[in-house]
């Protein structure tokens, strides 16, 4: 059927009758392969059978890789940051006078802006493997045991390490710039880059996971910020940090079979912008 646009519309017409019409430069600029792609020798019943088994295969295809996607991975990487952290919260109570003793965090890594500015740059990230009492621990294996192997399974192992070092450091920053003399430990930081990592995940796949994100992951996310904000002792700039880190560290590593290369190239350097951003409100301004 003819689509009749209005004359100051900006959008071309272009009537298509028959395969000799994609010969249109305009259709050809974006699509350059076109007329090769609808070149058939047969004709009839026979052309509309080799389409129809073309669709079938890219369908069965897509199906596939759909399949590998959403099929549970052994969460690997998950299970050994949970075990650091469990780990390390036993040594505090081994080597030192546990988790809640200011001087024994300090010890084994706590985040402190006056400490890391000075030099002591491995706080940033050692920081994400402390807890500070055995609910701050408890609250955030779970939360970690829920949320991550979803991402690792999603993104892959090594797309999961770097989206959660990335979140974990953009929090620690983002602490530092906002905090002063604070004593800040804990993997939700992190943990928030993961949430971060499955918003734009299900950006792509909302078709799987739309009603998900809007009735669980948004929720859950609006109000653990809210509490943070109303609440004292928790560090919401760690949360909000982390968020926005692992948000553009997805857009960063990027999604299987949903983007392009320039669109990882425009992520690196969106990331790139944001963490020298940070770094100066952390150690410059």
């Amino acid at each position: 059927d003819t689509v009749d646009l209005k004359k100051d519309s900006p959008v071309n017409e272009i009537f298509i009758k028959d395969l000799s019409d994609f010969d249109n430069p305009d259709i050809l600029k974006i699509f350059p392969d076109l007329d090769k792609e609808t070149l058939y020798d047969e004709e009839g019943i026979e052309l509309f059978m080799k389409i129809t088994n073309e669709i079938n295969i890219k369908n069965t295809a897509k199906a596939k890789r759909a399949e590998e996607l959403f099929t549970p991975k052994k969460p690997w990487i998950t299970y050994l940051i949970m075990a650091i952290c469990i780990i390390t919260f036993l040594l505090m109570y081994v080597f030192g006078n546990g988790s809640e003793d200011n001087l024994t965090l300090l010890k084994f890594g706590a985040n402190l802006d006056v400490l890391t500015k000075r030099g002591e740059y491995y706080r940033i990230l050692t920081c994400i493997f402390l807890h500070i009492g055995i609910v701050h621990l408890l609250l955030n294996m779970y939360s970690l045991y829920i949320i991550g192997p979803q991402v690792e399974s999603f993104y892959g192992k090594f797309k999961f390490i770097i989206i959660y070092i990335i979140s974990a450091i953009s929090g620690s920053m983002l602490s530092i710039a906002f905090s002063h003399n604070v004593i800040s430990a804990g993997a939700s930081g992190a943990i928030f880059g993961l949430l971060g990592s499955l918003l734009y995940f299900g950006y792509y796949y909302r078709p799987y996971l739309g009603n998900v994100i809007r009735s669980q992951i948004l929720p859950l996310i609006i109000i653990n910020l809210i509490f943070g904000f109303i609440a004292e002792g928790i560090d919401n700039a760690a949360h909000i940090g982390g968020l926005i880190g692992g948000i553009l560290a997805s857009v960063a590593v990027g999604i299987n079979n949903k983007e392009s290369k320039g669109d990882n190239i425009h992520g690196i350097i969106l990331l790139a912008i944001y963490l020298t951003f940070i770094i100066y409100l952390a150690f410059i301004r």
